[in-house]
């Protein structure tokens, strides 16, 4: 299906929506107080990288120069979280923000190597 002459999952629309839906995920799952803490099983950085590094993916869609202002904005959304989430009755901590921060360089890395190797050569 195309969207103004492109594939669908190459058009602002997309990307668009996948940036808003990565937004609300992971505001909702980051900013809902708790009473308590859960105790989650593995690596709680882990899930850092690849909740964030998930949202860019969702992102990546779409036309490149908006992609990386997208990424720029998901990277501080994460240190925003990690500001907002002591009021919230939940551990604000640096190192998540840095694990946030390798989610979103991940994907950033691999969409500037797609972006150089794709690229037509005369």
């Amino acid at each position: 299906m195309l969207v103004n002459n492109q594939p669908f999952w190459q058009s602002p629309t997309t990307q668009l929506i996948g940036f808003v839906a990565g937004w609300l995920l992971i505001s909702i799952v980051t900013l809902t107080p708790m009473e308590q803490l859960p105790a989650v099983a593995g690596s709680d950085k882990l899930h850092h990288v690849l909740g964030f590094s998930g949202w860019s993916l969702l992102c990546v869609f779409g036309p490149r120069k908006r992609f990386f202002i997208i990424a720029l904005f998901i990277f501080l959304w994460g240190g925003a979280i990690e500001l907002i989430q002591p009021s919230v009755n939940r551990h604000g901590e640096w190192a998540d923000f840095i694990a946030d921060g390798i989610g979103v360089l991940l994907v950033t890395l691999a969409a500037l190597i797609y972006s150089r190797f794709s690229q037509k050569t005369p």
